[in-house]
């Protein structure tokens, strides 16, 4: 998060105060969403949580990432990112009183999932637009402090939504009446986000500056795979942008282990008090303490030393805390985890963010988010899938933790020593009003969603770039 002094000159921004209050309002209508998705599916007092369910529900947030990101990628490179905001939230209330009438009537078949599998894919799309949209109304030397404060405050504002839908759904009995109670105000959330991204911006305001026309619909549809492979070359190309975002993606697969565990652990290992939802619930806010001090320290730190090596500690850090407060198997030690854990994830992300952000021109944008979804979101639901086979219904598995706290590590250090002889990703670049000096590259060696332990965390990342440098720099 950026200082205090420089929080003024984000906000006098009128398109960035227009695009920030567009992500708090949808992403406090996310977490009220995904607390009545999440008790209605794995913590409902009539149904056991099993590995084969939870993977299932990690299916319904993941798939969209999968699936639809490459559609929205080509729809938010044509149209008005602006509209996409409304016009979505506006779909996302209609479904989400669809899916109040389903819990009501206590369905848990097909139906149930397809809707609530639509309501995860139509997120894609805002989520995706409002990262899109940010180098748009942000100058490229402030989108480290930009990225920090839109992306953590989205995260908080997740967490208090989902606070907001667990306590409600407390005091109004916790049955199946109270959760379709939950999600319909989710859809009343949802109702306000659009108003809010209807009457703070223009049409123009989030881009793209430069719509592509369209074409026909069976033009269109060979034109998705040939875009895609396009944006996929594009980000390939750009050196520290692909090592930034293979790490990522190792990491990313890591935490796909431990989020998988850590439910099923305080859904059937941690039986007393401090199990089921209220302590998955401490779990959360523990992480979401994390990511916010990530979101304070990460731009300072990296003012004074390259993200690489930052990358690095984090997910070394990260690697060694799972590892030893993960295999004493106490619930106190997994709620002190999830800070730290929480700031790893929520460091790293930041960084790789800004990396890519810094090396996608504007044209390319919302195909590199696709490529970025596709492979941050493959990884963590084959993780989840891997561990629905391996890990028992307690979610007592002493092998996962380890293999987790592995991964994090080799993450770290193999990108560090990648990084490290290529001079673009080992180079300082501080804010304009930073005071940190340019790193000397003569001496030199050469980071959803929101890490939250919930699991319809899906905070895509937040993938843009400096539009107005006039295109990427490729560093391979």
């Amino acid at each position: 998060m950026p200082p205090a002094g420089k929080l003024p000159e984000l906000l006098a921004g009128p398109g960035f105060r227009a695009l920030y209050a567009a992500r708090l309002t949808s992403q406090t209508a996310d977490g009220i969403f995904q607390a009545s998705l999440v008790s209605y599916v794995l913590f409902s007092p009539e149904r056991a949580t099993s590995p084969g369910a939870l993977a299932a529900a990690l299916a319904i947030v993941v798939l969209p990432f999968s699936v639809v990101g490459p559609f929205a990628g080509i729809v938010l490179d044509r149209v008005s990112r602006q509209r996409v905001l409304v016009f979505c939230s506006l779909a996302r209330a209609a479904l989400l009183a669809l899916l109040a009438v389903l819990i009501a009537a206590g369905h848990t078949g097909v139906d149930f999932y397809v809707v609530a599998l639509a309501a995860v894919s139509v997120n894609r799309f805002v989520l995706a637009a409002l990262s899109a949209g940010l180098p748009m109304v942000v100058p490229v030397e402030r989108l480290v402090g930009a990225d920090s404060l839109s992306v953590t405050s989205g995260t908080v504002a997740a967490l208090v939504g989902g606070g907001i839908g667990t306590g409600l759904r407390g005091l109004t009995g916790g049955g199946d009446d109270s959760v379709a109670l939950v999600a319909g105000l989710a859809g009343l959330a949802y109702l306000s986000a659009a108003v809010t991204a209807a009457l703070l911006a223009d049409r123009r305001m989030f881009g793209p500056t430069q719509a592509i026309g369209w074409v026909g619909s069976a033009a269109q549809l060979r034109r998705v795979a040939l875009d895609f492979a396009d944006g996929a070359r594009v980000l390939w190309r750009a050196g520290p942008a692909r090592r930034a975002l293979a790490a990522l993606t190792a990491s990313r697969a890591a935490y796909g282990l431990v989020l998988f565990m850590t439910i099923l652990l305080y859904a059937n290992y941690f039986t007393g008090k401090e199990g089921r939802l209220w302590g998955l619930a401490a779990v959360a806010v523990a992480s979401g303490i994390g990511t916010v001090l990530a979101a304070v320290v990460t731009p300072a730190v990296t003012a004074r030393m390259p993200r690489a090596r930052w990358i690095m500690i984090v997910l070394v850090g990260g690697g060694i805390v799972e590892i030893a407060c993960g295999l004493p198997y106490s619930s106190v030690l997994f709620v002190v985890a999830g800070l730290p854990l929480g700031f790893s994830a929520q460091a790293s992300k930041i960084c790789v963010d800004t990396i890519v952000q810094e090396h996608v021109p504007d044209s390319y944008r919302g195909r590199a988010f696709s490529l970025y979804d596709l492979l941050f979101n493959v990884a963590f639901a084959a993780a989840g899938a891997l561990a629905a086979l391996v890990v028992p219904r307690s979610g007592h598995s002493p092998g996962t933790i380890v293999a987790a706290g592995i991964g994090y590590v080799l993450a770290g250090v193999i990108y560090y020593q990648a990084a490290r002889r290529h001079t673009p990703d080992w180079r300082i670049r501080p804010d304009r009003a930073g005071s940190a000096a340019r790193s000397d590259e003569a001496t030199a060696v050469t980071e959803p969603a929101q890490a939250v332990a919930v699991v319809a965390q899906s905070a895509g990342p937040v993938l843009s770039d400096g539009a107005r440098r006039g295109g990427g720099e490729d560093a391979s």
